[in-house]
């Protein structure tokens, strides 16, 4: 059947509402908040919200899409439909407000920097493969383009809030490869640390040229040096075993405390 609604009688609303990939929260949460703590606005708790609504939107228009593409409409393609709607219609209610309060238009220039990166993630997503490095790496360094926005709309500088983006990519990034390799290792599978602790490494010498170029607060440091210790210990054989879901969680954690850090340098 191509054309009418296949036979299929039920649908996971759940699988279909909400991101599939649990570190997808924390992509949204960690920049989100990092924006908000230091430069509260109105618009900037609007672009957040348009952040989440984002997020959100990704699954069920991935679903929707690759549907459309087969030339089939399940029962699943038109509750995504409905869900891409209204998760669409919050988005652009939500950059309305923004555009509406902004002092003016600086705030686009980094999600249109980082626009090329929605096209390689939904790429990836369409060929069932949004769980590779790249996609995730995509969606990591995307995400993170909502903390310079929020602090562009309450007068940042331009050095100010790039040098915010490369904080939070040196956080993300690093962490992406860390937590591939600890559930390889986890797992049983072969694994090599050296991939993680050269992004560790070289996230660390990043901010160090950020804070001496006077961008970023010392605590920078301290924050990465947090997640070094992480990652040493993580993919040691002194670690102690834990399952996917307890990582996860460890990361929410020191996802936060690392913005913290970074809040309370300011």
């Amino acid at each position: 059947m191509t054309a009418g609604i296949s036979s299929k009688s039920s649908v996971n609303i759940k699988t279909i509402a909400l991101p599939a990939q649990h570190g997808g929260w924390g992509f949204w949460l960690e920049p989100t908040l990092a924006g908000l703590l230091l430069a509260w606005s109105l618009p900037g708790l609007a672009l957040g919200i348009a952040g989440l609504m984002v997020l959100l939107l990704h699954q069920p228009l991935r679903i929707y899409l690759k549907d459309i593409r087969k030339g089939k409409r399940y029962e699943r393609t038109i509750v995504a439909e409905r869900f891409v709607l209204i998760y669409g219609a919050i988005l652009l209610l939500t950059m309305m407000v923004t555009i509406l309060n902004a002092p003016n238009l600086a705030f686009l220039l980094p999600p249109f920097l980082a626009l090329p990166l929605v096209a390689i993630q939904l790429h990836y997503e369409l060929k069932n493969q949004g769980r590779e490095l790249i996609p995730e790496l995509a969606g990591a360094v995307l995400f993170g383009a909502i903390a310079p926005s929020i602090v562009l709309l309450a007068g940042w500088e331009w050095g100010a809030a790039l040098a915010l983006w490369a904080a939070l990519v040196a956080r993300s990034v690093p962490s992406i490869v860390y937590v591939r390799a600890r559930l390889r290792l986890e797992h049983g599978k072969t694994m090599s640390a050296l991939p993680a602790l050269s992004a560790h490494g070289l996230a660390l010498v990043l901010l160090i040229i950020l804070v001496m170029l006077h961008q970023l607060p010392v605590a920078s440091l301290v924050a990465m040096a947090l997640l070094i210790t992480r990652c040493a210990y993580g993919l040691s054989r002194f670690r102690q075993h834990s399952p996917a879901k307890i990582i996860g969680f460890q990361e929410i954690a020191l996802g936060i405390a690392y913005i913290v850090l970074l809040v309370l340098g300011y």
